[in-house]
């Protein structure tokens, strides 16, 4: 028998599968190899973070390029209520309270033991227990450094975008960005609770301490799905929560706000 060679079927390379179904499947796979990179580099991030000494922080702080510069407000009280709570933080590190003109609602910790809080959250304020309760929080970011681990990120997303040639680049990502500053959502309702923690022990109460964000909610709750910052009738609720297993006392009146 003589043989007679054939060119190959034009569909060999061709997948029988839809395209519909191959293109779900893709991104299935990308998501999950996103999502276990994103795991590791948390996981390095972390372990990276816990390796920083509070002498090693304040030189990173010193170093980086920021987009604020750092002034201590002249506001004794300010100072006093943040002294207050520090001695009941256990932080290895002193630390200062600016206060920063901007209407939105907003407060925030940076490497080197700095709060800043806006004029627009203070303005909101009707309580020395509200103003207690935002500082407490941000001490709770210094307690789990979650400011260097949000930093890490964006050292890190900062590098790949320079290397896949994005005109965001390294550079612009070492600039803190501090009044952008994002945490991970258990990392705030981990602040939430030390906030309270830290709340109590300095005043013996925690009278207040969800006011502010019962203010802040608007009710749409669904933007806050996939946010870094959770919901605030969603972080009112797990800190009220909080306030009755830890069986913190809520029945002693509010301080009134003194002037700043």
């Amino acid at each position: 028998m003589r043989y007679s060679p054939k060119l190959p079927d034009d569909t060999v390379n061709i997948s029988q599968e839809k395209p519909l179904s191959m293109a779900i499947k893709l991104t299935v796979s990308l998501a999950v190899l996103a999502g276990i990179g994103y795991f590791l580099m948390g996981a390095l991030i972390s372990a990276a973070v816990a390796s920083i000494t509070p002498q090693q922080e304040q030189k990173l702080a010193s170093m980086l390029s920021m987009d604020m510069q750092y002034v201590e407000t002249n506001s004794s009280y300010l100072r006093k209520v943040t002294e207050k709570l520090t001695q009941c933080a256990d932080l290895p590190y002193e630390i200062h309270i600016a206060v920063m003109e901007d209407a939105e609602l907003n407060a925030f910790a940076v490497p080197g033991g700095v709060i800043y809080v806006t004029s627009g959250i203070l303005s909101k304020m009707e309580s020395e227990n509200e103003l207690a309760f935002i500082i407490g929080h941000e001490l709770g970011h210094f307690k789990h450094k979650d400011h260097l681990k949000s930093l890490g990120y964006r050292i890190i997303f900062g590098a790949v975008s320079l290397m896949l040639g994005s005109d965001y680049g390294l550079a612009s990502t070492m600039t803190l960005g501090i009044s952008s500053a994002k945490y991970s959502q258990s990392a705030e309702f981990a602040a939430d609770c030390f906030g309270l923690q830290v709340m109590q022990c300095a005043y013996g109460s925690v009278t207040d301490a969800t006011r502010m964000f019962e203010k802040m909610d608007s009710g749409d709750e669904w933007r806050y799905f996939i946010a870094t910052h959770p919901g605030f009738k969603a972080r009112v609720k797990k800190m009220k929560r909080e306030i009755k297993e830890k069986q913190y006392n809520t029945t002693v009146k509010a301080l009134p706000l003194q002037k700043f």
